[in-house]
């Protein structure tokens, strides 16, 4: 559970994560394959008043590493690491010069042969960056090499990037929007969502890609569109309503963030004097904006807030365009200190990203153009650290590349959530980073084999397709990320047509920014077809209350109610306590017991996959007293109920699941498609359709008890027909004998709160037993 920030008076550092603050790194225990480590830890007092020296010692006891007092709570040493392992601790030190307290000790490894990547300071990065423009992503001394690949292994991009130029030509200069005229606080909502919507046509796609075009193959009337929207935008107030800082919504300004530096430099050759100079202003009041809003918001120690994220990313890019201004050397300073500690707050160490898979795309999307043209210009090339590395694996495992839906978290079961392309572009640009056919291959799989010639613009053109796709022979069937608290479970993750995938979750970073309420809950497809969904949708907009009242509640979820309440809307932190994979079974355990308002001595969750087609999950519950809990499932299609037999049919065609019900006393079943609250509640002038009906299905308990234990069976079709499988139960034990799959595989588990291990496996010479704290 999180606890409040400490007092900005007290000199003393937490015992525990603060709230909205990062997570400390490298965590205790960390194993790296890179030197050094980006340390960070948690601020001990008032800004300005307390400072802090890292101290690094080896194995024996001798510093390997003191850094200078710092006024900063992240820090990267100039020297690499030797492999070993080492402890780190951080001292605060007061106005007079004294350690008024110590963080740590933990300890990290380094392995041998690990990548070095020692600090260098921002002069010399940008002392390295080209003199001539472009400098972004294109420099100019490769572009006839670039150029020459169009018809190769750029060809699908650069098609693609004619198109977007082509339809981009027919844009206007749009005029600054003025939505904070509406007559309420809701119909400015409504303007800025319908403004910063059509401004992404002229800022993030309209004049990059038509800069784009002229900068790669000299199309003059591209780059006189592209000049003249972004000089139409310098004639903004960067402190208008436009700011990244705008009380009304930051979008338009962050669009422009993204889009003006790049724009400037892929046009800077038809340019006169006196427009670069006006444009450049422009560029430096909004790159010391966005250095405003991160210090403001102290982004070395606050890392949560989502949208902050990008900034660092976009102050890469004006520093390398601006390399020349007094103010760039700040700028790099800064965001890649960022880079290279705190960032990405919210990316596990192993790959995953807390917010969900479509943020997760969109924030890996936005910093490919940061990354890239940082390693391009100066030779700092930061997809060598460990979350990129391993990001890949993580939409591939948590993603069904036929699926419809992608959970968790907001946008999960969005309609408007398209196609695959995207997500396609951007793993072909992680396998070609990181020569992986196997990625190559899977990405194939997002889109039907008629449009995989097609490669988006962006990221298409930073890198020549050259990796050929090629069907690993095997691989595992199950992945997790305790970074973020995800694991997936697969049937066949290599046939994504008859793989059963489940999908859980049970997060350290709970329900804030665009996560949900939702630890200890679940999502499964069979085929890409969803059986058990997420519920809701974010509408009409971020933070109405359908969106944070209904949505992003414990109630819109595959989980479990105490007493009817949910889990906390923030503090409410879990984690996947365990999680274990053999050729039969899938297993994973997820400890949400500090995410309900009341402390629970027990929350466990256990889900076991026993492939092709079983899944069991298991709860044991225990609440401070005696208490009806409430079993949740949500789905497309209305349930078909059998109360008496404790089973109720989940149907998406062609596929469907049957679930078996089991807990001592039994439940009483309801359901319904009625939304718990009007969905406009708040936004009565709302123009999007009012979201389309879901299924509802609440199991409630007939007893009150303290201690419970819930166990579910689900059982799965696979090409049309139920699996073989037999469930028995004696008093308070359940049989489950599989036959589908191979060996027979027979599961037991325990209802009674008190007796032994929840779930036990065997199938062959495998075995299983369940997590117990």
């Amino acid at each position: 559970m999180l606890v409040p920030a400490p007092r900005a008076d007290a000199a003393t550092f937490p015992e525990e994560r603060p709230d909205r603050t990062c997570f400390p790194k490298p965590f205790d225990g960390q194993v790296l394959d890179i030197t050094p480590p980006g340390f960070c830890w948690w601020r001990a007092g008032k800004i300005g008043e307390i400072k802090y020296r890292l101290r690094v010692m080896q194995k024996s006891g001798s510093v390997a590493y003191e850094s200078p007092v710092t006024e900063w709570t992240a820090h990267v040493p100039d020297r690499s690491l030797a492999p070993g392992q080492y402890t780190w601790l951080v001292e605060a030190i007061d106005g007079s010069g004294k350690v008024a307290d110590t963080w740590g000790p933990r300890r990290f490894t380094i392995l041998p042969g690990a990548f070095e990547q020692p600090w260098v300071p921002a002069e010399k990065l940008l002392a390295r960056v080209p003199k001539e423009h472009p400098r972004l992503l294109f420099p100019k001394a490769q572009l006839p090499a670039i150029r020459a690949t169009f018809e190769t292994t750029r060809r699908g991009a650069i098609g693609s990037l004619r198109g977007e130029a082509k339809r981009a030509l027919k844009l206007d200069v749009p005029p600054e929007p003025d939505y904070d005229k509406a007559p309420t606080k809701a119909d400015q909502r409504l303007g800025y969502l319908e403004a910063f919507g059509r401004m992404r046509k002229y800022h993030d796609s309209g004049m990059r890609f038509l800069a784009m075009r002229h900068a790669l193959e000299g199309d003059a009337a591209a780059g006189e569109k592209a000049k003249a929207i972004l000089l139409g935008a310098a004639e903004w107030d960067p402190e208008g309503i436009s700011s990244v800082m705008s009380k009304y919504g930051d979008e338009i300004g962050l669009g422009l963030a993204k889009a003006a530096a790049e724009t400037y430099d892929w046009v800077y050759d038809i340019l006169s004097d006196d427009e670069r100079a006006k444009v450049k202003q422009m560029l430096v009041a909004r790159a010391d904006q966005l250095m405003r809003r991160l210090q403001k918001s102290d982004y070395l120690f606050l890392s949560e807030e989502s949208h902050n994220g990008r900034l660092p990313g976009y102050l890469v890019e004006h520093a390398i365009a601006l390399a020349d201004e007094p103010r760039a050397a700040v700028w790099m300073d800064y965001a890649v200190r960022i880079l290279m500690t705190v960032y990405p707050h919210w990316g596990g160490h192993d790959g995953g990203w807390a917010e969900g898979i479509p943020y997760g795309m969109a924030y890996n999307e936005i910093y490919l153009v940061p990354l890239e043209s940082l390693r391009v210009a100066t030779g700092l090339d930061l997809w060598k650290r460990p979350f990129y590395r391993e990001v890949r694996r993580f939409f591939s495992y948590c993603t069904s590349p036929v699926g419809d839906i992608r959970p968790f978290g907001d946008m999960e079961n969005d309609p408007m959530l398209g196609s695959g392309a995207g997500l396609r572009s951007l793993l072909i640009f992680h396998a070609n980073r990181y020569d992986d056919p196997a990625t190559r291959w899977w990405a194939d799989l997002l889109v039907p084999e008629r449009q995989r010639e097609a490669l988006g613009a962006l990221p298409g053109l930073l890198f020549e397709d050259r990796v050929q796709p090629k069907r690993p022979d095997s691989a595992p069937n199950d992945a997790a990320f305790y970074g973020v608290g995800w694991a997936a479970l697969h049937s066949d993750f290599l046939e994504p047509a008859r793989d059963l995938f489940l999908l859980f979750k049970c997060s350290p970073y709970g329900s804030v920014s665009h996560s949900h309420a939702d630890q200890n809950s679940f999502a499964l497809m069979k085929g890409g077809r969803s059986l058990a969904i997420p519920a809701g949708v974010r509408y009409p907009t971020h933070g109405s209350p359908f969106h944070t009242e209904y949505t992003q509640q414990t109630l819109a979820h595959n989980a479990v109610l105490v007493d009817g309440k949910g889990q906390l809307g923030r503090g409410g932190t879990g984690r996947l306590a365990a999680f274990q994979s053999t050729p039969r079974f899938g297993y994973a355990c997820g400890d949400a017991s500090g995410c309900y308002a009341t402390p629970m001595p027990r929350n466990l969750r256990h889900v076991l996959l026993a492939r092709p087609s079983v899944v069991c999950i298991v709860d044991e519950l225990a609440a401070p007293e005696a208490v009806p809990y409430q079993w949740l499932l949500h789905g497309h299609a209305a349930f078909e109920l059998d109360e008496k037999a404790q089973t109720l049919v989940s149907r998406k065609d062609p596929e469907a699941m049957t679930v078996r019900l089991f807990t001592p006393g039994g439940f009483s079943f309801s359901q319904t498609d009625e939304w718990p609250m009007d969905p406009k509640e708040g936004f009565p002038n709302a123009k999007a359709p009012v979201p389309a009906k879901q299924w509802h299905f609440t199991a409630a308990t007939r007893e009150d008890a303290a201690a419970r234990r819930i166990a579910a069976i689900l059982l799965v079709n696979g090409s049309g027909q139920p699996p073989d499988c037999k469930v028995t139960q004696k008093g308070d034990t359940l049989e489950v004998r599989n036959r589908s799959g191979g060996d027979e595989a027979i599961i037991r588990i325990r209802l009674d709160p008190g007796d032994g291990p929840a779930i036990e496996a065997l199938a062959g010479k495998e075995t299983l037993r369940a997590f117990s704290p």
